[in-house]
């Protein structure tokens, strides 16, 4: 959900020295106690089975490398990937920041996610709506636009990224719906108002046709995941029509951008009610995924101690997770709070710093960081 970083330098992107510890390695430590005390989350990633991720800018800048080795075994494109980025222009398709993510990933052994080929906000490609406006057939027009960026931003990586997000939140930002009509808020659902629900269901098998090693995955912004909650219904009900059609949907990402206030429901209510719902999802038959966590520490100022607090709150996510093995990772939207995309959003700017992630400015870890290393031990191999 990020919008791009606004830093453009590329700095030491291939220094070897910070090369992510590898399983073997943590295999030979002390099991963790319960606790995750003086375990680092690449530990508990191998303990516990489920992978344990953190968005990274194009840049990949010699902190997040170092952040990275010491504390995680995958990684998002945080907008690399994004069709914003990689098509300036029609036609144009710029491949040396992929190129040098998917290396970097690759050296490091660490599982990439690419995120994502299809968003219709804030990081659509910026010529796509005059592209249709001017076409003669503007559905054939789209489904031919879709279907290049497929072939060759998935081929060019087939067997390089383990999984995709193949559509970017595609319901509606509030209730269970589509996004119809331009909002001050957000654009239409282009590719819904084009071609209707049929889009998701096509770009999964021209995906799994480009890559069919890769797991696919749906990725939606939810901001309470329980049964009971419209939204989180609906995006139930997509994904049994899918599994129903035979799409080949692997899994769903459960973005978990902690914004909005106590007041009103936010990510999760409870552990057991998130649990609960993975579970349904799991029962579809599809792999779910935590997938943007973060937490604005200004929605807990209320609280006697925040920091604790914020540190409950990616617990009861993480322990979800463990606790339901259709779960099969869990991604923190960056590393330091000092670089978080959240403090430049027109949305929560004006509360920065947020302060939402595991490390804080320095590097060092926070209490939210044991909570989810506690939570994901839950769960032991």
């Amino acid at each position: 959900m990020a919008r791009p970083k606004t830093s453009l330098a590329v700095v030491a992107l291939f220094a070897l020295s910070a090369v992510a510890l590898p399983a073997s390695a943590a295999a030979k430590q002390k099991p963790c106690p319960r606790s995750g005390a003086g375990c680092t989350l690449v530990q508990v990633a191998a303990e516990s089975g489920i992978f344990v991720g953190t968005a990274v800018s194009n840049e990949i800048t010699a902190t997040e490398q170092v952040d990275v080795a010491a504390n995680f075994n995958a990684v998002t494109s945080e907008n690399a990937f994004k069709w914003s980025e990689m098509s300036k222009s029609a036609g144009a398709i710029d491949f040396a920041t992929t190129d040098r993510l998917v290396a970097w990933a690759r050296v490091r052994k660490l599982r990439l996610r690419a995120h994502t080929l299809f968003w219709h906000r804030i990081q659509n490609a910026p010529w796509l709506k005059a592209e249709l406006a001017a076409a003669t057939d503007p559905a054939a027009r789209l489904r031919e636009l879709m279907a290049e960026r497929i072939t060759k931003v998935v081929g060019r990586y087939r067997g390089k990224v383990a999984i995709w997000d193949v559509i970017n939140e595609p319901l509606a930002l509030f209730g269970a719906g589509y996004d119809t009509a331009d909002t001050p808020v957000t654009p239409k659902n282009i590719f819904f108002t084009t071609l209707g629900e049929g889009y998701i269901a096509d770009a999964f098998r021209r995906t799994r046709a480009a890559d069919p090693k890769a797991k696919l995955f749906l990725n939606e912004l939810l901001w309470d995941a329980r049964i009971g909650d419209p939204k989180s219904d609906a995006l139930l009900a997509l994904v049994a029509r899918l599994k129903k059609a035979r799409v080949p949907i692997d899994g769903v990402g459960i973005q978990a951008h902690a914004m909005l206030g106590t007041a009103s429901p936010w990510f999760p209510s409870t552990t057991a009610s998130l649990k609960r719902y993975i579970d349904a999802l799991g029962k579809l038959g599809v792999k779910v995924e935590i997938t943007e966590l973060d937490v604005r520490l200004p929605l807990l100022a209320d609280q006697p101690n925040p920091l604790a607090a914020q540190a409950a709150v990616y617990r009861r996510v993480a322990s979800a997770c463990a606790q339901s093995h259709a779960c099969t990772g869990l991604t923190v939207w960056g590393q330091r709070d000092s670089h978080s995309w959240l403090d430049s959003y027109s949305l929560t700017s004006a509360t920065a710093p947020n302060n939402p992630l595991l490390l804080d400015a320095s590097g060092k870890r926070k209490l939210a960081y044991q909570a989810v290393a506690a939570g994901l031990l839950e769960r032991r191999r």
